[in-house]
């Protein structure tokens, strides 16, 4: 059902022509919010046929398209009687929008049926033809012509006219000559009520009938004591005002449409009876600066405080990675290079061969030709390491996984800019602020990030960089600035961050593609939200409905402000749910690769198994354990990211690099084969290196 409504909710945007808010709400009625362009759709019942859907979604959408605000409201605040207004404009914006689009008009009989026979309009047991004229108008033009609905001489043109509507105002100048027609049809009505002995039946016991009224050429009036149109004043007791049976009745409070009013009372049998409803949290928007601490901050700062560098062993570090580092540079190179043959074309230049001109009689083949080879497309990465205290076991081998990678990006020329996050006392120092509290906004707790690495950077900012990071991850953590120490998990919070930063890094380097890395070894921090105006804030998972009614949110619906788009979770899940709606999110917004690596170990993936891996079975889970053990890394495809690894700990380290041995008397062979393996085991090693390149080629 879920899908059904994504599905619904892409087809109201395509056919508004505009990119409409969807909601789902505990709601009496579908409706659409003119002024906020918000279309707000009923939960509907699981079993309820597709054409229903199309059916609420034409109709709002049709509102969207072609029902002025000004002019509903205008007509609210002269009193005019909506009950008449919202028959006559129903039909006009169903059939504009099935003008608009013919497929729906199957959709809209079908639903309409559908309704009849449940009797929606309680009409069941019922002669149609004896009902009011609104009433009949408003059957006819949902159920068409197969109900027979008969109208007198005025009625057709009444009929007619409200047929030919095209604009709002024409809808007003029609509803002026129906509401005096049935003002008078109700007088006289009342006067026979009156005068007749039986009040109510003629002598064949039917309701008395009216039939012999003269319509003028304007339309404007009709023959007899009514009045103008224009003068809807209510009537004094003494005089449209009749007594009869036990109290007072009105002309004008029976000028109504009975059938509308059943339809909007019976409506509520479509609609699921949840115990709770679904959540509507914006993405809020953040300020970059706000929140980062730049990298030439980030080590002046460290320098100022008198830390070391270990600048030497950086360069130590980059001597021994030079070797895989080329290696990869070199395969790179390969793999661009045969694809853009691969892609290449050969085309006509218009020059002349003359060496193929004398075969002008019998072949056209006689000009030069050119052979196209595309180039390929402009990559950058931005990544974002956990920097959380459970990442303290990780997180030296983690950066030297990190440095391969960067003097990889380095040396082929790709910009690159890497963020460690974190929410650490002292980082959140940089954001320390009060959140102004949006009804709609989700709260985003303090926190920053680290730019720890960029390709800003000079050389030398760049080892030094690479010595700081390799002294404050080493085993002498105990002398890292309390500004740079291990926190919390903000992992959602950053997210919600990159779909400004990665925007941004995109456009100022005029980058095709991007490729954004979430590195982490666990969960974000749950979702909280507003409560109230004073800022107070909690997790969803505890939040009580909108309403403050019994029961808990179960179903969240996270909206991005700037695309629309809407992705949707359960609350009381893990908080990886959390993450992959953002995720998709952060996809449509930004069109970027985003690739996560997830660290842990043998013991805690079996614990985690189905987060990562939701419809494995036994046989499945076995063959993913053993795939773990021996590959150190496992796929997950179950994910919102293009690609999710579940990396084994052990494989961020460097230093398990496979020893280059060979046999003594070795062949030529032998000696491939050796370094073949020697070279590919290092490579293996370095997981997040090898599939950045594979992405890039």
């Amino acid at each position: 059902m879920s899908q059904l409504i994504d599905t619904k909710s892409l087809l109201a945007k395509l056919m508004a022509t505009e990119n409409l808010t969807i909601e789902q709400r505990k709601v009496p009625t579908a409706y659409f919010d003119l002024v906020n362009r918000v279309l707000c759709l009923p939960i509907l019942k699981q079993n309820l046929n597709a054409y229903n859907y199309d059916h609420f979604i034409g109709h709002e959408v049709g509102h969207a398209l072609y029902t002025p605000f000004d002019g509903m409201m205008d007509a609210i605040n002269k009193k005019m009687n909506m009950s008449l207004i919202n028959v006559i404009e129903d039909s006009r914006i169903e059939r504009k929008i099935k003008n608009k689009y013919p497929g729906l008009k199957n959709s809209f009989l079908r639903a309409y049926q559908e309704l009849m026979a449940r009797d929606f309009f309680e009409t069941q047991g019922k002669n149609l033809n004896r009902m009011n004229f609104i009433d009949r108008l408003n059957l006819s033009s949902k159920g068409g012509v197969s109900l027979n609905i008969q109208f007198n001489d005025i009625e057709k043109d009444l009929v007619r006219q409200v047929e030919d509507t095209d604009t709002y105002e024409d809808v007003i100048e029609v509803y002026h000559k129906i509401f005096s027609y049935m003002k008078m049809e109700e007088e006289q009505k009342q006067h026979m009520r009156i005068f007749s002995k039986d009040e109510t039946e003629d002598e064949d016991g039917d309701e008395y009938e009216i039939d012999d009224f003269d319509y003028n050429e304007t339309g404007e009036s009709y023959s007899g004591d009514s009045e103008n149109y224009d003068d809807e004043e209510p009537l004094e007791d003494n005089d449209e005002g009749y007594e009869f049976g036990a109290g007072k009745h009105n002309v004008e409070e029976e000028i109504r449409s009975h059938t509308d009013e059943a339809f909007r009372r019976n409506e509520s049998q479509l609609f699921a009876n949840k115990d709770s409803e679904y959540l509507y949290l914006n993405v809020p928007k953040l300020n970059p600066n706000e929140y980062i601490l730049d990298y030439k901050d980030l080590y002046s700062r460290y320098e100022r405080e008198g830390h070391e560098s270990e600048i030497e062993s950086f360069n130590a570090y980059r001597r021994e990675s030079n070797k895989v580092v080329s290696y990869l540079v070199k395969e790179f190179e390969m793999r661009k290079n045969a694809d853009q043959m691969k892609r290449a074309s050969t085309a006509k230049t218009g020059d002349l061969n003359l060496n193929k001109i004398f075969s002008y009689k019998f072949s056209e083949d006689i000009f030069k030709k050119i052979t196209v080879v595309p180039g390929g497309k402009s990559h950058g990465l931005v990544m974002f390491i956990d920097w959380s205290g459970s990442m303290a076991n990780h997180i030296s081998n983690t950066v030297k996984q990190l440095f391969n990678l960067v003097l990889f990006c380095k040396k082929v020329n790709i910009p690159f800019e890497v963020y460690a996050f974190s929410d650490s006392s002292e980082l959140r120092l940089k954001s320390m602020r009060v959140q102004k509290a949006k009804p709609k906004d989700f709260f985003i707790p303090t926190f920053a990030l680290l730019n720890i690495l960029s390709s800003r950077m000079s050389a030398k900012e760049l080892t030094y960089a690479g010595g700081a990071l390799l002294n404050v991850t080493g085993e002498r953590r105990y002398r890292c600035p309390d500004w740079m120490r291990l926190g919390g998990t903000p992992l959602n919070e950053t997210v919600v961050l990159a779909m400004e930063l990665v925007p941004a890094f995109q456009k100022k380097y005029k980058l095709q593609v991007v490729n954004t890395v979430f590195l982490t070894d666990g969960d974000g921090s749950p979702i909280q939200v507003f409560f109230d105006e004073n800022c107070r804030h909690e997790s969803v998972r505890f939040m009580k409905r909108p309403d403050g009614s019994v029961g808990r949110i179960t179903d969240v619906v996270l909206v991005d402000p700037v695309t629309k788009m809407q992705e949707k979770y359960r609350a009381h899940g893990s908080s990886f749910n959390e993450l992959n709606a953002l995720i998709r999110l952060f996809k449509y917004r930004t069109k970027s690769n985003v690739i996560g690596f997830y660290i842990t170990t043998p013991r805690e993936l079996t614990s985690n198994m189905y987060k990562f891996f939701k419809n494995a079975d036994y046989e499945s889970v076995e063959k993913i354990k053993t795939d773990f053990r021996k590959h150190k890394f496992v796929i997950s495809n179950q994910t919102s990211f293009d690609d999710y690894y579940v990396l084994c700990s052990t494989a961020l380290d460097t230093e398990e690099d496979t020893q280059f041995v060979v046999k003594e008397n070795a062949t030529t062979r032998g000696l491939v084969s050796a370094f073949t393996k020697y070279a590919g085991a290092r490579v293996n090693n370095r997981v997040i290196l090898n599939r950045f390149i594979g992405l890039i080629s």
